[in-house]
């Protein structure tokens, strides 16, 4: 199968399910998980809202307010689908021709979609978005052109750093832009948040080549058991599952998947007080570390304005 039309087979699959494994777009589509990734990648680059999430019952999908009944498409979505294969075609040099000729010949008869609307796929504020479009911009021409790219990168734990990289992946994952590249600073491949770089460069030399790794290739899953205060559960629904929460009596139990690679504790303290780590170990003990720091600073901070 050509890639072009499987990337409109595995479009009308994601248009038609919530959520598909990439074993399943896999076993569908008769190519490796690589290639779905590659092709999901593809996707994403073109602007659309493609997301993948991790756990139990993650899986490749569309954000939802995008998402049209069955195989129909308004013609305003299917203007937007269009325009952005034209500009993937401009951008990676791919042939999407025959996808575009196959969208602009779908009838529009059966319905008006109005009522969908399309937003943003990430999950930042529109000032947010704003940059991290100009970095999309800059980092495509650099992965197109195969150049090394020199960055300003701020870890979690707030480190500054300068980097020259080798980029060669662009991924929209669990709502916010990633780059996947080969750092010359750690002689390894490296995962970069867009928003984390505070400035970048593309320069005249080309990209080191080198295997390339899968985005998802070090995810390491671990069960976590959470308790919150029941005034919790309609924020729970905006991150977990039916089948991961219970209501019981005096609170609500959460019981998930996820990726040990991944820092949890900023979502943790979103919910200040009105959360609880019951498993695992390490998670609770980092989290208690966590707390007791903050609550060390606010004591200081008091004392330091009881002094003065």
């Amino acid at each position: 199968m050509m890639k072009i039309e499987r990337l409109l087979s595995m479009l009308v699959i994601l248009l038609n399910k919530e959520i598909v494994s990439a074993d399943e777009l896999a076993n569908k589509l008769e190519v490796s998980k690589r290639t779905i990734y590659r092709d999901v990648e593809s996707l994403a680059i073109s602007g659309l809202p493609v997301v993948t999430i991790h756990g139990r019952y993650g899986g490749i999908g569309l954000i939802p307010s995008y998402k049209m009944d069955k195989y129909l498409f308004s013609d305003k979505e299917k203007q937007k689908i269009i325009e952005a294969l034209r500009l993937q075609h401009t951008i990676l040099q791919e042939d999407n021709q025959i996808l575009i000729g196959k969208l602009e010949n779908l009838k529009g008869d059966e319905g008006s979609y109005d009522n969908f609307t399309f937003y943003s796929p990430t999950l930042h504020r529109k000032e947010i978005e704003i940059e991290t479009k100009e970095k999309l911009k800059t980092l495509r021409a650099a992965v197109t052109h195969q150049k090394k790219m020199k960055i300003k990168y701020i870890s979690l734990n707030g480190e500054i750093t300068n980097r020259v990289i080798s980029p060669y992946s662009i991924n929209l994952t669990d709502g916010s832009w990633y780059i996947l590249g080969y750092c010359e600073k750690r002689n390894d491949s490296r995962i970069f948040k867009l928003t984390r770089i505070r400035e970048f460069l593309i320069l005249d030399e080309a990209c080191i080549t080198m295997e390339r790794k899968e985005f998802n290739s070090t995810s390491i899953y671990e069960q976590v058991e959470l308790i919150f205060h029941k005034d919790q559960l309609g924020k729970l629904y905006d991150f977990f599952l039916d089948e991961e929460i219970e209501v019981l009596l005096n609170n609500i139990k959460v019981t998930f998947k996820y990726d040990r690679n991944r820092n949890i504790i900023p979502f943790l303290l979103m919910f200040g007080n009105s959360v609880d780590v019951i498993k695992p170990d390490e998670l609770k003990e980092e989290y208690f570390i966590e707390l007791n720091k903050i609550h060390k600073k606010i004591n200081d901070d008091n004392q330091l304005s009881y002094l003065r």
